[in-house]
């Protein structure tokens, strides 16, 4: 009994010293793998799930699962190979952050998994700041894979830059210029359809660049500013003095024609400072030239135009726009000083031209713009009864710009929209109407209107006068030639009559008693 028992027992270890070989021997499988390509994306990406070492599976059906959810074509059949492919779209819903994909047993185990990154939408630039015209490069990701995104510029409101297709992972690279825009921070925002958005910041720096950079006192310059603040009030300083002022858009952006002031000759600073303490700077070298003693005045202004470095001997000739106003000869340093009076021209900026035939020079010149007085209505009065050819007065007007012209106008309406006469560049401050000119019979009680106004030889112009009202009331006259020729059928009748007479008296023989 007792042999029998270890018999027992040593064939129990022989079986299980048998079955611990086998399991040895028999090779390990290994453990079910996935990737994923790629690996992170924004919404729509297509991604896909490449299994391998299922073969343990084979035949069964396996399920994939986004963030615990099937993906669509799932659940699908592990082939003999132990290898399986699947692709689908991360879908709208999904939230941003990290997503789980899994592969899913039939009995609901977990075989194999991967994270796949939903980055959240987002826009970064190259350049954060800099003048107006830089050229800045914005990229993001985030936005929905393949679709269009459009980018806006805030300055004040949207503007659209232009527009970009995302790649098949929601990223896109777009390359824009900073268009005009004042001082200061602006949104740059990327935007699609969808719904994604992300938005950056650049800061928009003022800067001034002049045009030319040197020239002669008086000469013609132009200062050019960008990025200054919203209609704003812009001081140019030439050399730590106040030169003129320029109002910027609303895009924070001017430009001003200026004289360059009389300095010695050596290179200056510029500077553009607005309301908002925005500044930048430029150098400007002054060089020998031409220069006016004033740049302002009206006609009849006398003006000195003086010079310096032309022509020794040479003849310089002096033109106010394209009319010459006076000639002088240089002296032995190619100076020159001549005074001319302005001529008659509009009012605003002219060009005084000085040229020896070499050398030339440009100066600018600003005719008043000053309306003169408002004319006072004299005749006829109020409301009176007129003739039709009517006198009209009014008190003489006075202006710097002189000669003044007038200008009259008469209407049937007290809107002066149906002009009945009208006559322009009256030389005296009273008019008549001619015969042709006389005015149609009207009743009192639908008046003519009349009313003046005034303009300097700068065309500068005054306001219309207060109209004032008549009525031509009815008569007969006969025109000129009608009256003509019944004076010359008058003549012929008496003188017919008195031919008439004379042969009567001839005939008449009276009796002679003896």
């Amino acid at each position: 009994m007792r042999h029998s028992k270890i018999l027992r027992i040593l064939s129990l270890a022989i079986i299980l010293s048998l079955l611990m070989v086998a399991i040895m021997a028999t090779p390990a499988l290994a453990a079910p793998l996935i990737t994923l390509s790629p690996t992170s994306g924004a919404i729509g990406t297509e991604v896909t799930v490449t299994g391998t070492n299922f073969d343990s599976y084979k035949g069964d059906e396996i399920s994939v699962l986004f963030n615990n959810l099937e993906i669509p074509n799932s659940p699908l059949t592990v082939p003999d190979t132990g290898s399986f492919s699947a692709t689908f779209n991360i879908p709208d819903d999904a939230e941003t952050g990290v997503a789980w994909i899994r592969i899913r047993s039939p009995i609901g185990s977990t075989l194999a998994k991967s994270s796949f990154v939903i980055p959240e939408t987002e826009i970064e630039l190259d350049v954060e700041e800099g003048v107006v015209g830089t050229v800045v490069t914005a990229t993001g990701k985030g936005f929905y894979a393949n679709k269009m995104v459009t980018f806006y510029y805030y300055n004040r409101s949207n503007e659209k830059l232009g527009t970009e297709v995302a790649t098949p992972n929601g990223e896109y690279s777009y390359r824009f210029t900073i268009p005009d825009s004042t001082a200061g921070k602006h949104r740059i925002t990327a935007e699609n359809a969808e719904g994604d958005s992300a938005k950056a910041t650049f800061e928009v720096i003022p800067s001034i660049t002049l045009n030319p950079t040197s020239g002669a006192a008086g000469d013609i310059f132009t200062v050019s500013g960008t990025g200054f603040g919203y209609r704003s009030e812009v001081t140019i300083y030439f050399k730590n003095a106040k030169i003129t002022y320029a109002l910027a858009d609303k895009y924070g952006s001017f430009e001003g024609t200026f004289n360059v002031p009389v300095m010695r000759s050596q290179t200056y600073e510029v500077e553009a400072e607005d309301e908002d303490d925005n500044t930048d700077k430029a150098e400007f070298t002054i060089v020998a030239g031409a220069s006016l003693n004033k740049t302002t005045g009206n006609v009849g202004t006398g003006l000195i135009v003086s010079g310096t470095g032309f022509t020794v001997g040479g003849t310089v000739t002096i033109k106010y726009d394209t009319l010459e106003v006076a000639t002088t000869t240089t002296n032995t340093t190619g100076a020159f000083s001549i005074i001319f009076n302005v001529p008659v021209s509009t009012s605003g900026q002219h060009l005084v031209t000085v040229s020896d035939g070499t050398n030339t020079k440009q100066l600018a010149f600003t005719m008043e713009a000053e309306a003169p007085p408002v004319p006072t209505p004299l005749l006829p009065r109020m409301g009176v009864k007129a003739k039709s050819s009517v006198h009209f007065d009014w008190e003489n007007v006075d202006d710097l710009s002189l000669p003044i012209t007038y200008h009259l106008q008469v209407a049937s309406d007290k809107n002066f929209t149906s002009i009945a006469l009208e006559k322009a560049e009256l030389t005296n401050s009273e008019y008549t109407l001619t015969e042709e000119e006389r005015l149609a019979a009207v009743k009192k009680e639908a008046p003519y209107h009349w009313r003046v106004k005034a303009i300097d030889s700068a065309t500068n112009e005054s306001e219309w006068s207060t109209p004032g009202s008549f009525y031509v009331g009815s008569s007969f006259a006969l025109p000129s030639w009608a009256i003509y020729t019944l004076t010359g059928f008058g003549v012929l009748i008496i003188s017919f009559f008195a031919f008439w007479m004379g042969r009567r008296t001839a005939y008449y023989h009276p009796k002679f008693k003896p």
